[in-house]
């Protein structure tokens, strides 16, 4: 008889049983995988472009053409494909990062047919009409001359820079001229260059049609689609040789001092990755962390405070984030690295352990939580060239690491001195 009055002892699972999406090819060679599951009649597709602002021309391209695709085609109008969209009741997404264009689509099963059309003609024939350019331009614009006054988008930005360079594209920091040099006719070229079939990844998920595969090859599959005959030579970049220092930018009028320490950090496939991100958990990267628990609860010094990972398809690096008032930015900075330094001497209790330990399990098997979160852990996979069992790597060094594990990470990955520190805000 089960015994209500004591909790289930826990137990943390060893193998994610993470369905392997079934790969079709496209006529024109565009790799699709399906991923079914789901009780509910929805459908989400996503087109996965390998490109990302590291491949732009001219600073803020990649985001204006891919934010502009539905801003009009040769045959509709902005307001024309928006109330198609209403009228299927469909949600249209397009996100540009740094290695990567994302579109998606999320609708009812049965009103796909009817926007898959106008899907393809929002990909393959935006119009980029000069109006909605130069709103667009105008509004962003704008909005980057009000972050520019705040703290913490000066040391996100200047963070960057430190960590890669001026020249670098995952480095660049963006200027207000900036805006006043992209003309219609270079989201163009972006397009030609990038958003073809050549650079393209489908993946489907959800409650899928029976004739997915057909409907896919008949508006992204055809021969009149097909990829950049001239690919684009990568170019190598440097990386500053200063490995770390400290970077202060003056905000007079600021209250508070935005604080970010960090370097560039492995990459996702480096056989250390997984320890180090329950290293990072560890200092920052969960409510119940070091960092939170010394320089929140304890010292009162902010509302929060972060670390945490970011792997870029050609590099990665470690952050702590916080922000401060100004009078306190200077024990704050102590007190980061004072847990730099206390995860690399000083071991994890059982309790703080098997919390941490608790959590991510937790968290991790949530992002696995049905077709759409996995479609996004696929995406991973993908991008980043994992082998299957990667997810399965995670929870075994979970379950295995040990507190000099972890002592033993930061010695390796996570010593002060290699840190570079950038502070926005007031003397």
């Amino acid at each position: 008889m089960t015994t209500r009055t004591k909790a289930p002892p826990i137990s943390l699972i060893t193998h994610l049983p993470f369905p392997v999406p079934e790969k079709q090819i496209l006529g024109n060679g565009v790799p699709v995988y399906l991923l079914r599951g789901g009780s509910d009649e929805i459908v989400k597709l996503d087109l996965l472009f390998l490109a990302g602002s590291f491949h732009q021309h001219k600073p803020l391209v990649t985001y204006l053409a891919a934010n502009l695709l539905k801003a009009g085609t040769e045959e509709r109008t902005s307001m024309g494909i928006s109330e198609i969209l209403d009228f299927y009741g469909a949600i249209f997404q397009v996100e540009a990062q740094k290695d990567i264009v994302s579109v998606s689509l999320l609708v009812l099963k049965k009103n796909l047919g009817h926007v898959l059309p106008l899907i393809q003609e929002i990909i393959q024939a935006p119009s980029y009409p000069q109006g909605e350019l130069e709103i667009l331009i105008k509004n962003q614009k704008h909005q980057h001359i009000i972050n520019s006054r705040k703290v913490s988008y000066l040391a996100r930005l200047h963070f960057a820079e430190q960590l890669f360079g001026s020249g670098h594209p995952y480095g660049y920091r963006l200027k207000r001229r900036d805006f006043d040099q992209v003309v219609r006719e270079d989201l163009f070229t972006y397009h030609r260059q990038w958003i073809h079939p050549g650079n393209l990844v489908i993946i489907v998920s959800g409650q899928l049609p029976g004739n997915m595969l057909e409907k896919l090859g008949d508006h992204f599959g055809g021969q009149a689609w097909q990829a950049q005959t001239n690919p684009q030579v990568e170019t190598a970049y440097s990386f500053p040789e200063k490995g770390s220092g400290r970077l202060f930018i003056q905000q007079k009028d600021a209250l508070q001092s935005a604080i970010r320490v960090g370097k560039r950090i492995i990459r996702r496939n480096h056989p250390d990755y997984y320890r180090l991100v329950i290293t990072n958990a560890l200092l920052g990267g969960f409510f119940g962390s070091r960092l939170m628990k010394n320089i929140r609860q304890e010292k009162g010094y902010t509302y929060g405070v972060n670390s945490a990972l970011v792997s870029l398809l050609r590099d990665g690096y470690f952050f702590v984030s916080t922000q401060v008032g100004t009078e306190v930015c200077e024990v704050a900075l102590e007190q980061i690295y004072f847990e730099l330094k206390r995860l690399r001497t000083e071991a994890a209790s059982r309790n703080e352990l098997q919390t941490l330990k608790n959590y991510l399990s937790g968290n991790f098997l949530r992002s696995f939580d049905g077709p759409f979160a996995q479609a996004e852990r696929f995406k991973e996979m993908l991008v980043f060239g994992l082998k299957s069992n990667h997810f399965d790597q995670f929870l075994s060094e979970l379950k295995s690491i040990t507190p000099e594990t972890i002592m033993e990470t930061a010695e390796k990955h996570l010593l002060e001195e290699s840190m570079i520190e950038v502070v926005a805000g007031k003397p």
